[in-house]
């Protein structure tokens, strides 16, 4: 019997390693490239934890929300925020976000729509990812080519509303798109500069899956052991990045967040 007890004990210490050596992954990924939230946490979750989608969905929002704090707090005193922006984003992405959440949570544990609904948020975030990957390729192919002037940044509402309305509805569906889609939006459609597109993507991404984690916790569709032990692996592998980054150039900070994207895929392919 007390072999079996220390048997146990070991592999539940292998476990609890291995799941920090992948936040530590996590991280690494996070800092060189920005991406990592759904995009990397899910496909993660689901083939070395064997999570389902929504499970992953939710744990993943959960490790998101929480790294996420220390790079707001950062962004907020580099005053890299647009807080109007935000606001009208905020506006739309809110409430949509919470029904989202609440609708995939009521079908996820209903024991006759479980199964269509895992396989729908499966698709959907298959979908986002793909769509990311292709954008960013797009961006790389025009890398080399000559800038245009940027734009005066727009202040257009109703615009930001309904964009941040459908950031809350793939989000809360997906955990998907917190900096993927709101970084575009924040600055090819509402033309903010990319330092202040980045903060205030970073600061709201932060609001919309702490509520996004929180719903999902509440509905018991959250790992929150696992969730802790990825964000204490996060912080080695996000000093590592910071140290690595300076030495990369943009064409190979491109090239790499377009092998993390595309890995991304190939997991939840599989």
């Amino acid at each position: 019997m007390d072999f079996i007890t220390f048997f146990n004990q070991l592999i539940a210490t292998d476990q609890l390693l291995f799941k920090i050596v992948l936040g530590s992954f996590f991280g690494l990924c996070l800092g060189l490239t920005g991406v990592g939230g759904g995009v990397l946490l899910i496909p993660m979750l689901q083939i070395f934890c064997g999570m389902e989608t929504i499970l992953a969905v939710g744990t993943a929002s959960m490790i998101s929300s929480l790294v996420k704090i220390n790079a707001s707090i950062v962004h907020i005193r580099a005053k890299n925020v647009s807080w109007r922006a935000i606001g009208y984003l905020f506006i739309g992405a809110v409430p949509m976000t919470l029904i989202i959440t609440q609708v995939v949570i009521y079908f996820s544990n209903h024991p006759i729509h479980q199964a269509t609904t895992q396989m729908i948020v499966q698709v959907l975030v298959m979908t986002v990812m793909a769509g990311s990957l292709i954008s960013v390729v797009l961006k790389f192919r025009h890398l080399n080519q000559e800038k245009s002037a940027p734009n005066p940044a727009k202040n257009n509402n109703k615009t930001a509303i309904f964009s941040g309305a459908f950031c809350g509805t793939i989000l809360g569906s997906t955990g998907v798109g917190g900096g993927v889609l709101l970084l575009p939006i924040l600055n090819s459609v509402l033309n903010l500069n990319i330092k202040k597109a980045i903060g205030s993507s970073v600061v709201l991404a932060l609001i919309l899956t702490a509520l996004t984690a929180i719903a999902y916790a509440k509905g018991g569709q959250s790992d929150l052991h696992t969730a802790l032990l990825f964000v204490i692996g996060s912080f080695a592998g996000v000093q590592v990045a910071a140290k690595l980054i300076h030495s990369l150039s943009e064409k190979r900070i491109y090239l790499i967040t377009i092998a993390v994207l595309s890995l991304s895929l190939l997991l939840s392919l599989y």
